[in-house]
């Protein structure tokens, strides 16, 4: 679940902005801590946003320089455009903060290491993307944002890493679907882990999605658990090759690889089920019974002439050897049809 929405004080400046947007962050995921150490360095080049290892949040030109300008103008009825980009230098800050989030007790340390592992850094980049992009809103409601810049909260931008995006939706989705939780439930809880968490958590969902958890002894269960992290481990760095792509292209090639990657997850996860239970046997069918001697073998005549009398004589008596059936094949082709 997410934290209630609060109403608070509008932050009056880019400096009250950016030194609430850590608790802000925290309390609206309901992560139990943050690694933000409260910097905030403003950095030079191509860089958008950086939440750094040891803590401190790295800001550019580009997404610091429309917040000046925001707040210069604040409670102005400001153009469209203007408006987007605000969005989506706040948008920025957001996915940064998601980044530091994490359980009590967990550790920068952990967490890079784990980002660094096949399929880390693809998910926790879509998880905080995702995560910013259907909070946003409440963010800026929080941060009073929405009354600085009017219409803010109306307004689309574009996000960023469409390659990942589509396939964390993809994921989580289902498995909300499987276990019939409400819309961002697993989202959610993906947000609240760092790297070091966040795949074996999902991992996790999708082996108590299935009947397993109650069929499988301790061994059984760490075998399909192995299985299901190495197919994600395999699946999910494929979705590095569209970052370059056009965001369209991007994200239609990243659902077509996370449905492929749905399929082999449900598949192994039917095929464990399967061998949980014994195998239908063969029908057998019974012996035929044996002959004995009071059952003779009829003879091709006899066949021939079961069920009819025999033609008899005017004296009464059979004539041997003189006995014909009817000849049915000069019947009308009505006598015979059934």
């Amino acid at each position: 679940m997410t934290a209630t929405l609060v109403a608070a004080p509008a932050a009056t400046s880019l400096e009250d902005l950016l030194t609430r947007s850590g608790p802000e962050a925290v309390a609206l995921s309901g992560a139990a801590q943050s690694a933000w150490n409260g910097q905030v360095i403003e950095a030079t080049g191509e860089v958008l946003g950086l939440a750094h290892w040891d803590g401190t949040l790295y800001l550019g030109d580009s997404i610091l320089d429309p917040l000046r300008q925001m707040y210069e103008r604040s409670g102005e009825k400001q153009p469209m455009p203007d408006l987007v980009r605000y969005r989506e230098s706040l948008a920025t800050i957001l996915h940064e903060q998601a980044h530091f989030l994490g359980p009590a007790g967990a550790t920068q340390e952990a967490a890079r290491g784990a980002f660094t592992r096949p399929g880390g850094r693809q998910l926790e980049e879509g998880v905080a993307e995702a995560w910013a992009q259907d909070h946003l809103n409440d963010f800026l409601t929080r941060l009073g944002v929405d009354k600085v810049a009017p219409g803010i909260n109306d307004v689309k931008g574009g996000g960023y890493y469409p390659a990942f995006v589509p396939a964390v939706r993809i994921l989580t989705t289902d498995l909300e679907n499987r276990a019939g939780l409400n819309r961002g439930e697993v989202l959610n809880a993906l947000n609240r882990q760092t790297a070091e968490g966040q795949l074996p958590l999902l991992v996790t969902l999708h082996y108590n999605s299935s009947r397993l958890p109650e069929l499988d002894s301790p061994a059984e269960a760490a075998e399909v658990r192995g299985r299901l992290e190495t197919l994600l481990r395999d699946g999910l760095p494929q979705l590095d090759a569209f970052e370059l792509l056009p965001p369209g292209f991007a994200a239609a090639r990243s659902r077509s690889t996370t449905g492929a990657l749905l399929d082999r997850l449900h598949t192994e996860l039917k095929a464990a089920e399967s061998d949980r239970f014994p195998h239908p046997t063969a029908c057998a069918l019974p012996a035929p019974a044996p002959t004995t001697a009071s059952r003779l073998i009829p003879s091709p005549h006899h066949t021939a002439l079961s069920g009819l009398a025999p033609p008899t004589n005017h004296s009464g008596s059979a004539a041997p050897g003189s006995a014909r059936s009817p000849d049915r094949r000069a019947a009308p082709a009505k006598d015979l049809a059934r």
